[in-house]
């Protein structure tokens, strides 16, 4: 009979003892592979807020963090709102009333407005303009594209474009109307915004969100601010039944700067962060920047914690199987004497008893590498909807491909302790 055969027989004679130590490895393990995969997730969920056609926000001041957790992952709340008339301070003069260029257009090669603050069966509602989707990208330089209809238009007032997450969460189509709700306020419902596109699923926070015709998001209820007497005649309404430049404001505007050729565009947005949070009148985040500040500060750490927690239970998992091994030191005595009997050598003793260890090891190891992917495949819904990230059955990470070696490893160092003992096992003593 051959080593693995030896090996298994023995596991078999002790089936309740060996099924409770490859299930203590197999939640170890399981422990682990959730833990990574979680892992990956919380950075590609921070990192799926790059790539998407912006490098600056720009919003009221406070808290940076709260302005990009806002305005990016549509999660937190707003700041403050920012007068109209500042948005127009980043356009170029074939888009201002004046005809001239403003203050920072020099420096911006995109920048769109966004009102934020209503909410439709608890996702976020954005106020914006057809820019959003034609000049900003679904993440790492892909246009935005649409799983069915298509971007509305600026002069059709209540028009949406809905967040695939959304969409299939609520069943809603192409033709299908959303009244938001003011704030949090359940019982003051605006006037229905008429879907015109679906969002292909872009695995960022976009697939969370409803994003609506700025110009109908101002005629509602309780979003104008109220109206200056005195304000100058060319703050009338851009056109009959639209709302007065004068009682606009926007949560915040996504800006993509410019820069010279051969200079990369985020020196020019240092440079323009600067200029602006030195004013009083605004302040400038940059995403990219305030989450990997947040991954360092807080999520790394946790995730070190969460490691090294679930590495003590595959460290004790494995102690597991030296207890198991020796705990039946007595029965393998016999078994070896009869094995040295029948001409087996002690090398081959000491063989038989690590392969047995490192079938257990390696049988618990596999079950809770797949334990750990069902886990996170049933959780997969939910952190796709809090998340805006894919996740799923085949979603891992690289330093799952060394668990069960490493896990094979401990338990050959656990297993040594009864391998020398049946190594020595007298003989003569046990016959």
């Amino acid at each position: 009979m051959t080593l693995v055969g030896i090996a298994w027989r023995s596991i078999r004679q002790r089936p309740l003892q060996s099924v409770l130590t490859a299930l203590s490895l197999a939640l170890g393990v399981a422990l682990v592979v959730a833990t990574l995969v979680v892992s990956g997730v919380v950075q590609r969920a921070f990192a799926a807020g790059a790539g998407l056609g912006y490098n600056m926000i720009v919003g009221a001041k406070g808290s940076p963090l709260q302005l990009v957790l806002n305005s990016v992952y549509l999660i937190s709340r707003p700041i403050e709102n920012v007068p109209w008339a500042t948005y127009e301070e980043f356009l170029p003069a074939a888009e201002r009333r004046d005809g001239r260029p403003g203050r920072f257009a020099s420096s911006v090669r995109t920048a769109i407005p966004i009102c934020m603050g209503d909410y439709y069966q608890g996702y976020r509602v954005v106020g914006t303009n057809r820019a959003y989707f034609d000049r900003l990208t679904a993440g790492d330089g892909r246009p935005f594209a649409f799983a069915a209809g298509g971007n509305f238009r600026d002069d059709d007032l209540y028009t949406a474009v809905v967040g695939a997450e959304v969409a299939a969460r609520l069943g809603l189509r192409v033709g299908a109307g959303v009244a938001p709700q003011h704030g949090a306020d359940a019982t003051k419902i605006h006037d229905p915004f008429r879907v015109t596109g679906i969002l292909a699923r872009t695995g960022t926070p976009v697939d969370r969100g409803v994003y609506v015709n700025m110009e109908g998001f101002y005629l509602q209820e309780g979003h104008a601010k109220p109206a200056d007497p005195e304000a100058p005649a060319d703050d009338a309404a851009p056109a009959p039944g639209l709302l007065p430049y004068a009682e606009r404001e926007v949560t915040a505007i996504l800006v993509e700067t410019s820069a010279p050729p051969g200079l990369p565009p985020d020196l020019m947005a240092m440079e323009l962060s600067r200029a602006l949070n030195e004013g009083s009148e605004v302040q400038a985040a940059m995403p990219v920047r305030e989450m990997r500040q947040l991954l360092d500060l807080f999520v790394r750490p946790l995730e070190l914690v969460l490691l090294l927690v679930t590495t003590l239970v595959v460290v004790v998992s494995a102690i597991c199987i030296l207890v198991s091994m020796v705990g039946s030191a007595l029965e393998r005595s016999r078994d070896v004497a009869i094995m040295r009997a029948l001409g087996a050598g002690r090398g081959q003793v000491l063989a038989a008893v690590l392969v047995e260890a490192m079938l257990l090891a390696g049988l618990g190891g596999l079950a809770g590498w797949a334990l750990g992917h069902a886990l996170v495949a049933a959780i997969a819904p939910w952190v796709t909807e809090q998340a805006g990230v894919s996740v799923g059955l085949t979603s891992g990470a690289p330093a799952e491909l060394l668990l069960v070696p490493l896990l094979v490893g401990l338990a050959i160092l656990a297993a040594l302790i009864p391998a020398l003992a049946a190594y020595r096992t007298d003989v003569a003593r046990w016959l």
